[in-house]
């Protein structure tokens, strides 16, 4: 199990055909890969939440505003765990019973497959510390 904090970036796009292709589009251009995506629709509002696969070495936020989209960046976990059941649920009790709120979890699991869990918490020097502590991963 690998932990570490990483850059999420957080972009409102228009909730209409082709928004998320343009964006992309923009990122594949600039060198960026993203390795984990989630969205969240409201009304004509996108919001999508995506983590690049060079967490630090890129200035994302620049060239996102550079092409005009508005920017909202976060520190979040990044959890890299050979996938088997049980995992998720885990880490939210190792979390919890810390008192340590997930604000937000997303990721990708496939048993036996390396996968990327991706978590925004309440208190991410404590929630580091309780997941590097965690053996049983």
């Amino acid at each position: 199990m690998k932990v570490s904090k990483v850059n999420q970036y957080s972009v409102f796009l228009l909730n209409e055909p082709g928004a998320l292709k343009e964006f992309t589009e923009i990122l594949v251009k600039e060198g960026l890969d993203i390795i984990a995506l989630s969205s969240d629709i409201r009304y004509e509002a996108a919001i999508i939440k995506f983590i690049t696969k060079d967490f630090s070495e890129i200035d994302t936020s620049r060239i996102i505003i550079k092409f005009g989209y508005t920017s909202v960046k976060a520190e979040v976990i990044c959890i890299e765990v050979k996938s088997k059941p049980g995992v998720i649920h885990k880490i939210s009790s190792a979390l919890s019973g810390q008192g340590i709120n997930i604000l937000t979890i997303y990721g990708s699991a496939i048993e036996g497959v390396d996968s990327r869990i991706l978590i925004s918490v309440d208190n991410i020097e404590k929630a580091l510390k309780v997941l590097n502590e965690m053996t049983d991963l």
